[in-house]
């Protein structure tokens, strides 16, 4: 296959809103010319009741996981690897959430750049709930309720435009994803955060320090994420994954991440956290 898709599931027992979510982020997918889609099922539902649910759906859809909440980490890792053990053809590997609304092959300009581009991911521009548009600076109308309004509405936000930075959905190559190890669950015990951070450092490290490689986020698509630009509130769990973080590349690596990211938030955090530790 040229494209799988990864997806974590996970649904609060008989939440009406998570469901109505899950039916419109799903709905909206089917517009994607690539159709196949590993989902982890990070509970409350069941394998069966999952499977049941996704089938309503024009996708072809592969649920593996516990049925518990294992975390992004240990979730999307494991859709990683699943991918390549069953579809070690595979050349692209991308990562959704359920707040995203997709039009018409999203997929297509990210995977045309990367096929004309030396970068081993690709973030896609996004809109947020407020209609803000990540990394560009500009506010726009907020996106419509009806699905073929909200597709022209986003087809309309396309552009040439690249940046330096990150965004959900990204599409990675497969083959450079598996060889930076995915997201390392040894260092990596936390539920969430700073798995994209260590992802971004390994790829840094793949191209070498000549190379000063950057992520970056190609407007040529443009998707809805609720809240694609999110920050880190400090707590015990976050932490846990950012001590593994530098366990794992050390203060190097925060060096470098201050420098790789375009966010003031990141460089500031990044840059102070090393200096704590010096």
């Amino acid at each position: 296959m040229k494209l799988i898709h990864t997806l974590l599931l996970l649904i609060r027992e008989e939440n009406i809103g998570d469901i109505m979510l899950l039916a419109k982020c799903l709905k909206s997918l089917e517009k994607s010319t690539y159709k196949t889609v590993v989902v982890y099922n990070q509970g409350c539902w069941d394998t069966q009741r999952t499977q049941k649910f996704l089938s309503y759906f024009d996708l072809d859809c592969i649920v593996i996981g516990k049925d518990e909440n294992v975390g992004i980490v240990n979730g999307r890792q494991s859709c990683f690897q699943y991918i390549w053990n069953e579809y070690p053809e595979t050349e692209f590997i991308s990562e959704l959430h359920l707040d995203m609304i997709f039009t018409h092959g999203w997929e297509d300009p990210l995977v045309d750049y990367l096929n004309t581009h030396d970068d081993p991911v690709i973030g896609c521009g996004i809109v947020d709930h407020n209609g803000d548009l990540a990394y560009v600076g500009k506010k726009v109308s907020l996106i419509p309720n009806d699905s073929s309004e909200a597709d022209d509405y986003l087809l309309k936000l396309r552009s040439n435009l690249v940046f330096n930075g990150f965004t959900h959905p990204c599409i990675h190559k497969a083959s450079i994803l598996k060889e930076i190890g995915g997201y390392d669950t040894r260092f990596l015990t936390g539920q969430q955060a700073f798995e994209d951070d260590s992802a971004l450092l390994g790829y840094f490290y793949y191209y070498g320090t000549k190379r000063n490689w950057r992520p970056k986020v190609y407007y040529g698509s443009v998707v809805y994420h609720a809240v694609g630009a999110q920050r880190y509130g400090v707590n015990h769990e976050k932490w846990e994954n950012f001590e593994g973080l530098v366990k794992q590349y050390g203060l190097m690596g925060l060096k470098h991440l201050s420098q790789m990211h375009a966010s003031p938030w990141h460089i500031h955090f990044f840059s102070s956290e090393m200096d704590k530790r010096l």
